[in-house]
């Protein structure tokens, strides 16, 4: 059987075969370089440019292995099937010039990930949190090892690049950090209902009106929603709609990943909006973490039908383990009920994320009601221990 993880120090000779496309045996789901290895091997002085350690690691992936991961002082190149980009490790700038058994702690921890089910891309995330937190620790006193709770540690987390550089590294903080019950809705005449019936953390989203067509609807619709939200002193969140949100002076703006790779992320943080990011696994956590937001969602929790996805729901312990990973607020969302509610609530979510059970409800203010004493339930209720590792949240193709 094929090792998982190949490196320089077990398998040159192969890597070196494959980049060289000689008949060579079944590369491995992923491969760890560091640059100088990376360069050593493709025959080159030296991979001294970004551009550069992008090219070896397409041509790396193309003929030796399923994914690809070439580590830096500063930052780390991954190519896998399911993302790639940089991962930085601001914790470790300026640190010095890395043990030589980072590399051996960064593949141990890789393959260990990829043994639990986790992906590629996730399977390095964690590798880098492991690497960075036996750095932080190391003494010449032992060996170089992560602590057990390496992945519960903000300060070990990476940074995930998007595709467009952004000089964006803040957002303006929550009013309100305590977002408790978090109304999704599709009008201006829901928003108005749920602030009404008590609701004070609310989102519009308004799907399927991307259109020039559709421009004066939406903004309509936006601004009857903030006078709506300001009246009853709610927290009010645009979906998708930035642009248009920050010229109607809203209070925030929620975005999916996809948006994050065209939306004005520089626009809406100098327009003073409060900003709320998607996430389903530790890439996109680490992609939304880089650009510290005002709060968090983690998703999918529970089987939902509000859209099609590809995700593994995530169950109260992982939402447990992103609420003990993140210190900012966490909102819990997909297949709420009033149960799942105080649920999420003792796992730590800052919000928890309703549609269907307020808006398909006989009565949407007793509903609301009934979640809000969910709210209040799991308050009351001891806080879920987390896992030192969260469950995959997408299976392996």
């Amino acid at each position: 059987m094929t090792p998982a993880v190949w490196t320089f120090a077990t398998h040159a000779k192969e890597i070196q075969q494959g980049i060289e496309h000689i008949s060579a045996p079944p590369g491995p789901a992923l491969l760890c370089l560091n640059r100088h290895e990376a360069a050593t091997l493709m025959g080159l002085p030296a991979l001294d440019q970004p551009s550069a350690v992008i090219q070896a690691a397409a041509r790396l992936r193309a003929s030796v292995c399923e994914a690809v991961v070439i580590t830096g002082d500063e930052a780390d190149y991954a190519d896998t099937p399911q993302a790639s980009g940089w991962l930085g490790h601001p914790a470790m700038t300026g640190h010095p010039k890395r043990h030589t058994d980072a590399g051996a702690v960064f593949a141990d921890a890789a393959a260990q990930a990829l043994m639990k089910g986790f992906v590629a891309i996730e399977a390095i995330v964690l590798a880098c949190m492991a690497r960075n937190d036996a750095l932080s620790q190391h003494t010449d006193a032992g060996p170089l090892q992560p602590r057990a709770d390496f992945a519960q540690r903000s300060a070990n987390l990476p940074f995930f690049s998007l595709p467009q550089a952004t000089p964006v590294n803040g957002f303006a903080a929550l009013s309100d950090p305590d977002l408790a019950l978090y109304a999704v809705v599709d009008s201006a005449a829901w928003v108005a209902r749920v602030v009404a019936a008590g609701v004070r953390t609310v989102q519009l989203r308004i799907k399927d009106a991307e259109g020039e067509q559709h421009r004066a609807m939406v903004r309509e619709e936006i601004r009857q929603s903030i006078r709506a939200a300001t009246a009853a002193g709610a927290q009010l969140f645009i979906n998708d709609h930035w642009q248009l949100a920050i010229e109607e002076g809203a209070y925030g703006v929620h975005l999916g990943q996809e948006d994050l790779h065209v939306a004005d992320l520089a626009a809406i943080a100098r327009a003073g909006l409060r900003l709320g990011i998607s996430t389903h696994a530790y890439w996109e956590v680490c992609r939304a973490w880089a650009l510290r937001p005002s709060y968090i969602a983690c998703g999918p929790i529970h089987p939902t039908q509000a859209k099609a996805m590809p995700w593994v729901p995530q169950g109260n312990n992982n939402l447990a383990y992103w609420c003990t990973l993140l210190p900012l607020p966490v909102v819990g969302i997909a297949g709420m009920d009033v149960v799942r509610t105080e649920q999420a609530v003792r796992a730590g979510a800052a919000g928890v994320a309703v549609i269907s059970a307020i808006t398909a409800a006989a009565s949407p203010e007793a509903a609301i009601g009934q979640l809000q004493q969910a709210v209040q339930r799991g308050r009351k209720q001891p806080h879920l221990t987390a896992p030192l590792l969260p469950q995959p949240t997408l299976l392996p193709t």
